[in-house]
């Protein structure tokens, strides 16, 4: 029996998505790479905007034809009724019981397959559900439910495992990285402590976190990024730079409060990586309120920003407003704030240009390249298809908005 598995949206899913596939390969079913070949599809849905929820609704029409169909991610919990519309003999399976998936779906094989790790050129390793936020737009929130974080001791051997498996990248993931442990008397500083000594030569990535658990624990999170083993890659999302915006949120921090994060952060490492997100065209979001946003981009200088316009996901508060951004105004706000980002980002690349670093070489890129990071997750695109999975010294040479150039060379 053959199973299928394709995943959207967040690290957490693609990550929760390599578990499935190790638990049904450990069920008995062989996984391949189509689903024009599957007896089972599972699909890994993402609903996070109204655009890409759409896009889920094309995708279960089109894997409707496979004999099994489960569906999980954040649409098997929020939008449960609408894809039934669409295929009502499918399987739902909410993201906090992915163990059950193994339970509801039968097989006839008996081959067991390494897992889905092997060869990988980088392992996700989902270190907790849920959040501790009450954000006034999220519908994840409604998906995911309340925080539940693995046991430290759990997170620890996936991570040793994987790195005993082949990856030298490894990205932790999860809705709110910075929220880890709060459930069960830990916290994200002591597991990425125990991680850093696990042995061996690799990275790892700390995924998205929100602002408002990061504020209680700033300087242990700042400290983070002094060890060998962390890339030094900040993932915080502002999602807005007018407090008054932020309020009607319900993000639960101001934007001076933001600020001091990444001050801190970037004192303990200067040369960090930092990746923001802004959401335009919220309700009520006024003119000033989109100039304090511009201003915050050119100030903050993010190597990456995504821009997002609002999306009303039903069952959330924002979804009522009754001060709704008109499109048109929402897309040109978008299009000024993309056109800022992408002149920091090449200006702060383009500041690379010369440099000497060692870098890991983590997947083949397009035309016969390599692609590389480096110690904070700077992308680099080298000319040969060099060892995945080693380290190697790295001469840049060029540098476009998101991502730079290099060739191999002598590190300083």
């Amino acid at each position: 029996m053959r199973a299928y598995v394709e995943a959207y949206g967040c690290t957490l899913n693609f990550g929760e998505a390599r578990e499935i596939e190790d638990l049904l390969s450990g069920s008995g079913w062989s996984i391949v790479r189509s689903s024009e070949e599957a007896d089972l599809a599972v699909l890994a849905t993402c609903v996070v905007v109204d655009k890409t929820e759409r896009a889920m609704m094309k995708r279960l029409k089109e894997l409707s034809n496979v004999p099994q169909l489960v569906v999980t991610g954040c649409m098997a919990a929020a939008c449960r009724e609408k894809a039934e519309s669409v295929v009502p003999d499918a399987v739902f399976v909410r993201p906090a019981d992915l163990g059950r998936i193994a339970e509801v779906v039968r097989a006839d094989g008996t081959a067991v397959l390494e897992s889905s790790v092997e060869g990988s050129s980088y392992g996700i390793v989902p270190i907790a559900t849920g959040c501790l936020g009450s954000c006034s737009y999220c519908i994840t929130k409604l998906a995911r439910g309340v925080l539940r974080s693995r046991p430290q001791k759990m997170v620890v051997n996936t991570v040793r495992r994987m790195v005993s498996s082949g990856p030298r990248e490894i990205r932790i993931a999860a809705q709110d990285t910075a929220a880890y442990g709060a459930d069960i008397g830990s916290s994200l500083p002591a597991l990425v402590e125990e991680i850093s000594a696990i042995e061996g030569d690799f990275r790892f990535r700390i995924g998205m976190m929100n602002p408002r658990s990061v504020l209680p624990q700033v300087e242990a999170v700042a400290l983070m990024y002094r060890r060998p083993k962390v890339f030094k890659f900040l993932h915080l999302p502002l999602q807005s730079a007018s407090d008054s915006v932020l309020s009607e949120m319900e993000r639960g921090y101001t934007v001076d409060e933001f600020k001091r994060i990444v001050s801190q952060v970037r004192s303990a490492h200067p040369t960090l990586s930092f990746s923001t997100d802004l959401i335009v065209g919220y309700p009520g979001e006024t003119e000033d309120d989109h100039q304090q946003n511009k201003r915050a981009v050119s100030e903050l200088a993010p190597d990456v920003v995504n821009v997002t316009k609002f999306s009303p996901r039903p069952g959330t508060k924002a979804a009522f407003s009754s001060h709704m951004v008109a499109g048109g105004e929402a897309k040109e706000r978008s299009r000024e704030i993309t056109r800022i980002r992408f002149k920091v980002a090449l200006d702060i690349n383009m500041s690379w240009v010369g440099r000497n670093v060692n870098a890991l070489a983590t997947e083949r890129g397009k035309d016969l390249t390599t692609l590389f990071r480096t110690d904070e997750y700077r992308q680099i695109v080298v000319p040969g298809e060099h060892p995945i999975g080693e380290f190697h010294p790295v001469k840049i040479t060029g540098a476009t908005s998101t991502y730079l150039r290099g060739k191999l060379g002598d590190v300083d």
